[in-house]
Order: C-alpha cells, then structure tokens, then sequence
C-alpha cells in the first residue's frame, strides 16, 4: 500500500475512531446536561460541524484525497466539473430514485395510518433537516473516498462506505439498544433508506451535491407528510356550529 492510499484509511479510521469513542463515553444524559447550560447547545452544533464538515475538509486540504474522490468535482465541464447534460442526466436519475423510494413509503405509511397504528412525527424545524442532510451526505461521502482510492471501482467504494457507516450505527445499537418508541424505529428505517438511496445515487452520478439534494428534499416530504397523516386532537370545549341533533326527539310535524 502506497502512501497515496495509506493516508485515506488513515483519516477514515480516525474518523471511526472518534465516532465510536462519542457514542460509548456520551450518553444522552450528558447530552442533554450539556443542552441545558449556557452556550451548551451552541458547542454542540460547533463539535458537530468540526466533525462533519471539518474533518472531510482537513482530508482535502493536506492532499490526502481530491475533491473529485467525494464527488464534491466531476472530470471535466463548466459547472464544478460537470457538462449541463451531465448534471441533466444525473437530476433525472436523482428524481427517479426520488419517486421509486418516496411513493412506496407514502403508500405503506398512508396504509399503516388508515389501521390505526402510531406513526412517529419528525418535530425538526425545516433547516435542521437540511442541516442534517449535509453532515449526513458529506460524512458518507469521506467514507467512500478511502475505498475509492484503494479499489478505483466505485460500486465497491459506495458498498465499503455503507460498510463503514453501518459499524457507527451498530455500535449506537449495542450502546442504546433499539428503542420501542415508532419515532425512534422510523427514524432508523429512514436512515437506512436514505444511506441505501445515497449510494446508488453516488455510484450512478459520482456527484454529492446531487445526493445532498436528493435527501434533503426526501426528509423534507416525509416530514410534511407524516404530518398530515398524524390524527388532530379534538379541542376541548369546542361546540359543533348549528343545532345539536337528538336522535330521540321529533320534529313537531310528526
């Protein structure tokens, strides 16, 4: 292994590394103590963007991978390294994987809605989802760098980066075990569907800034669609407009 593929693996195990060591050494509680005094939250999203953002950037800017191994560059073209048909081509294939996934799950949690079941309600503000859905696609993308580099395929690379990725997840599990509350499952079904959708994407286009879109766009729907589906609360000591109807009493024509 030369240098050139050793400082990828490199930066991706120390990646893992601090991912793992946060998730085993900081519970919840802690995280919300930590919410609860001042500039708390705020060291939170600053340690958060170190992490997501920072770290890939570090990556990119010793040389230790490009910019075109994270799709963040194409080849060659006008607009970031892509032609206008290139980028035409990859927002058809990004909205047919869009419609494939979304209409699907629409039907399934309109099906499981109607019988009655709960349906978890995602309650971040509309920029948290498209937050979260840069750390989340930048974070996958530095995964499949290393194995890019080292395979030079990119199906193996988006295989490996999901890989790579589900070790977090499963050490979450081990740590907090699975939760019975439906947020918390649909949560992780949502996750798993996105990461899924994230790289065929990434393997079909090699391009980020489309799967960025793509899932922002994906969380954004779902948010406002579980929403719909979520039966309203009938407020107390609302009085229905118009005469109450008394099924015992007669007209007096009758």
């Amino acid at each position: 292994m030369t240098e050139t593929q050793l400082l990828p693996v490199v930066w991706t195990l120390a990646s893992m590394t601090v991912a793992v060591l946060a998730i085993l050494f900081v519970s919840s509680a802690q995280l919300d103590q930590l919410r609860a005094i001042r500039g708390g939250r705020l060291l939170e999203q600053f340690l958060r963007l170190v992490y997501f953002i920072g770290v890939p950037y570090a990556a990119l800017l010793t040389g230790s991978i490009a910019s075109i191994d994270m799709g963040l560059t194409g080849t060659g073209g006008s607009i970031l390294g892509w032609s206008p048909a290139e980028w035409l081509r990859g927002l058809s294939t990004a909205l047919t994987l869009g419609a494939i996934v979304l209409l699907p799950m629409g039907v399934a949690s309109r099906q499981i809605a109607r019988a009655g079941r709960p349906l978890g309600v995602d309650d971040r503000s509309g920029g948290a989802v498209i937050v979260e859905a840069i750390y989340a696609e930048v974070h996958w993308a530095f995964y499949r760098a290393a194995p890019l580099i080292l395979l030079g395929d990119v199906y193996a690379a988006v295989l490996f980066g999901a890989l790579l990725v589900g070790v977090e997840w499963i050490v979450v599990l081990i740590r907090n075990g699975l939760s019975p509350l439906p947020e918390e499952r649909q949560n992780w079904l949502r996750r798993g569907v996105l990461l899924a959708l994230s790289a065929a994407l990434f393997a079909l286009t090699q391009n980020v800034w489309l799967t960025i879109g793509l899932h922002a766009v994906l969380e954004l729907m779902w948010k406002v669609w579980l929403r719909r589906l979520v039966p309203r609360p009938i407020e107390a000591g609302r009085v229905p407009i118009g005469p109450a109807h008394d099924p015992d009493v007669r007209p007096l024509h009758d």
